[in-house]
C-alpha cells in the first residue's frame, strides 16, 4: 500500500486549526489510515488503495475535517466552461483508447502544493493507474497551447523536445535511450504507433505514457494548467481527472471543463463532478452493523464522510465524484460504520454453540501451498471476478453457464469465475516485460453453478499452477501433479484428453475413483496470441475440495 510524506504545517493550515499529533495518531488510523510515524515537521501515512482520493495532502484534509466534524457534508466544486474541445483521433481505438481532459485556472504553485502534487501524481501512476499502464496523467502549462488539442498516434520516426531535453529526439530514441522511455516502454510494447497529443499548431504536449513535452513545461510561474489523462479504461482514467481537479481546488483554483470529442459518439465533457445519488434503507444498516442507529443518525455520519445525506426510512445519499471506493448500498454502511467509530461498537458473544477452530480446508489449503513453495513457484493472488471474453474467448475453451452478476459496473469484472487458470495466464500477460521463468501458482476458490444448492451456486477450491518459460512443457506439469499425489498419497488414472486451451496430444485428466480432479496440458498457441504471451506455457489445475473430501473419507 502507498505511504505518503505530510508536512504537519501545511496539513495544519488546511484543516484551519492546530491539530495536535496525539490528536492526528489517535484518530487518522479510525479513519482507515495507516499511521507508519513521524518526524519533527512530517507525518509518515499509509493509504489504503481503496481511497486514491486521500493520496494527497488536500484530500487527506478534506476527508479528516469531515470525520472530525468540522466541515462534513457534500462539498460543492464549481466547474466552469471554457470553451476549448480535445479530439480523440480514431486511430488511438488499439493503442490507449480512453482520453478525458480538463484545464484549472489561478494556481498558487507555491512549494507545498508541488510537493503534493508530485507525490500525489507519483502515487496515482502506481496505484490507480498500474505503473501508468491502466492511466496515466499528464499535467501542462496552458498559456502555450493553442486548441483544439489532439490526440491520436505517430510513427517511430517521428520526432519532438522530450521534458528537460535540449534537442528533439524520435520515438525510438526516446524508448531506448532516456530513463524514463526505458523505465515504461513496456506499456506501448508491440504498438506500430505510439500515443501522441499534439494542439493545433502541431506542437507535442506529451507521448503519454512516457513523458510529456518540454512545450508546455510547468514552473513556479505557472497560473493555469491544462490536464489530460489516458488509458485504457474509461471509468479509471474520469475518477483520477476527478481527484486531480478536486486537490486543485482545494487550493483555492478554479475549474473549466473541456469538450472531449470521440470519432464514434457523444462528446463527453469533463470533469463532471456533480454528486452520483444513491439509495440505502436505514433498516439495511442496522441489520448489518446491528447497531440501533435512527435515520437522521444514519446520515449525520454519512455526512462525517463527506457525503451529502436526507434522512429517512430510505437514506438518499449524495457521493462525491472522487470517492471511487463506493459502489453498493454496503460501502455507505461501511462509511456509517467508520463515522460512528468502530471503537465505539460494543462486542457481543453470539448466543450459538459452536465447536471453535480453523476450517479443516484451510488448514490443508494452507500445507499444501507450503509445499508448492518447494517448487520454486511463486504464489500470487488473483481476483475472483472476471468476464466471458477471459474465461473463455481468449482461452478457446466452448463457453458454458457460469454465474455473472445483474448489474455490473464494469464489462471487465462481470462475471464469477470458473477456472483458476486464466487468472494466472492473465498475471503472465501483465508481467511479460519481467525476465523469465515466471513459475505460478495460486489456491483459491472458483465459483460452480450447483442447482442443489440454496443460491444455486458453490464455492469449489482449485490449485493452480502455470509455468512460463522457454523451454515450458508437458512433463513439468505432470512432475509437478505427481509428486502433489505423492506426497498426499493419493492414486489417479490418466486419461488422455481434457480442456481444450491445451494442445491436443499434450493434455491429460488425472482421475480419481471414476472422478475428474486435474486438468494439466500445454497451453495451445492460439491462446498465447489472444494473450499476447511470446514464452510457452503448460498449466494444470487440481481439484482441491474434491482431493481433501477423498482423504477424509479414507481416514
Amino acid at each position: 500500500m502507498p505511504v505518503i510524506e505530510v508536512n504537519i504545517e501545511d496539513l495544519r493550515k488546511l484543516l484551519g486549526r492546530d491539530a495536535t499529533i496525539e490528536e492526528l495518531s489517535d484518530r487518522m488510523p479510525m479513519l482507515g489510515i495507516e499511521w507508519e510515524g513521524n518526524t519533527e515537521d512530517s507525518l509518515q501515512l499509509q493509504i489504503f488503495p481503496n481511497r486514491p482520493d486521500m493520496l494527497s495532502i488536500e484530500g487527506l484534509a478534506r476527508a479528516y475535517d469531515s470525520f472530525m466534524g468540522h466541515r462534513t457534508g457534500f462539498r460543492y466544486y464549481d466547474v466552469k466552461e471554457s470553451g476549448v474541445t480535445a479530439i480523440i483521433d480514431k486511430k488511438v481505438e488499439k493503442v490507449r483508447p480512453y482520453f478525458v481532459t480538463a484545464i484549472v485556472k489561478n494556481i498558487d504553485f507555491d512549494d507545498a502544493l508541488i510537493r503534493s502534487i508530485i507525490q500525489m501524481q507519483e502515487k496515482l501512476h502506481v496505484t490507480h493507474g498500474r505503473r501508468r499502464r491502466k492511466v496515466a496523467i499528464g499535467l501542462h502549462n496552458l498559456e502555450p497551447i493553442e486548441f483544439p488539442i489532439t490526440y491520436t498516434t505517430k510513427p517511430p520516426e517521428f520526432k519532438f523536445r522530450p521534458l528537460g531535453e535540449r534537442f528533439e529526439k524520435d520515438l525510438t530514441q526516446i524508448l531506448t535511450e532516456m530513463h524514463t522511455g526505458r523505465e515504461y516502454a513496456w506499456t506501448v510494447e508491440g504498438f506500430e504507433e505510439y500515443p501522441m497529443i499534439v494542439d493545433a499548431k502541431g506542437m507535442v504536449l506529451s507521448m503519454p505514457p512516457i513523458i510529456n513535452g518540454e512545450y508546455t513545461r510547468i514552473d513556479e510561474a505557472t497560473t493555469d494548467i491544462f490536464i489530460d489523462i489516458t488509458g485504457t479504461d474509461l471509468k479509471a482514467i474520469t475518477e483520477t481527472l476527478n481527484i486531480i481537479t478536486t486537490t486543485f481546488a482545494d487550493r483555492g483554483a478554479e475549474i473549466y471543463s473541456v469538450r472531449n470529442e470521440y470519432h464514434d459518439g457523444e462528446p463527453i465533457v469533463t470533469p463532471y463532478l456533480e454528486p452520483r445519488e444513491m439509495t440505502v434503507e436505514n433498516e439495511y444498516v442496522i441489520r448489518t452493523l446491528g447497531i440501533d442507529l435512527s435515520p437522521e443518525e444514519s446520515a449525520k455520519y454519512l455526512e462525517m464522510m463527506g457525503h451529502g445525506a436526507v434522512a429517512g426510512d430510505t437514506l438518499k445519499v449524495n457521493v462525491p465524484r472522487y470517492r471511487t471506493d463506493v459502489m453498493h448500498p454496503m460501502d455507505l454502511v461501511e462509511d456509517v460504520a467508520i463515522a460512528y467509530g468502530y471503537d465505539n461498537v460494543v462486542p457481543v458473544i453470539p448466543d450459538i454453540a459452536s465447536q471453535a477452530g480453523e476450517d479443516p480446508l484451510e488448514v490443508f489449503s494452507r500445507g499444501l501451498r507450503n509445499f508448492m513453495v518447494g517448487f520454486g513457484l511463486q504464489e500470487v493472488l488473483t481476483f475472483m471476478m472476471s468476464n466471458r471474453e477471459k474465461l473463455f474467448t481468449r482461452m478457446c475453451i466452448p463457453e458454458e453457464p457460469i454465474a455473472e452478476t445483474s448489474n455490473p459496473k464494469m464489462d471487465a469484472y462481470d462475471s464469477l469465475r470458473n477456472r483458476l487458470i486464466p487468472s494466472l495466464i492473465e498475471v503472465l500477460t501483465n508481467n511479460k516485460h519481467h525476465p523469465h521463468p515466471q513459475n505460478l501458482y495460486e489456491i483459491n476458490d472458483v465459483i460452480l453453478l450447483d442447482p442443489e444448492t440454496e443460491t444455486g451456486a458453490r464455492a469449489s477450491r482449485r490449485l493452480a499452477v502455470v509455468l512460463c518459460h522457454a523451454k515450458a512443457n508437458f512433463s513439468e506439469t505432470k512432475a509437478v501433479l505427481n509428486a502433489v499425489l505423492d506426497n498426499l498419497d493419493i492414486s489417479a488414472e490418466i486419461n488422455e484428453g481434457g480442456w481444450d486451451c491445451f494442445i491436443e496430444g499434450r493434455r491429460f485428466t488425472a482421475m480419481h475413483e471414476g472422478v475428474p480432479m486435474c486438468w494439466v496440458g500445454e497451453v495451445r498457441p492460439e491462446v498465447l496470441v489472444g494473450w499476447e504471451l511470446e514464452m510457452p506455457v503448460a498449466a494444470l489445475e487440481m481439484d482441491i475440495n474434491y482431493i481433501f473430501k477423498a482423504l477424509r473419507s479414507e481416514e
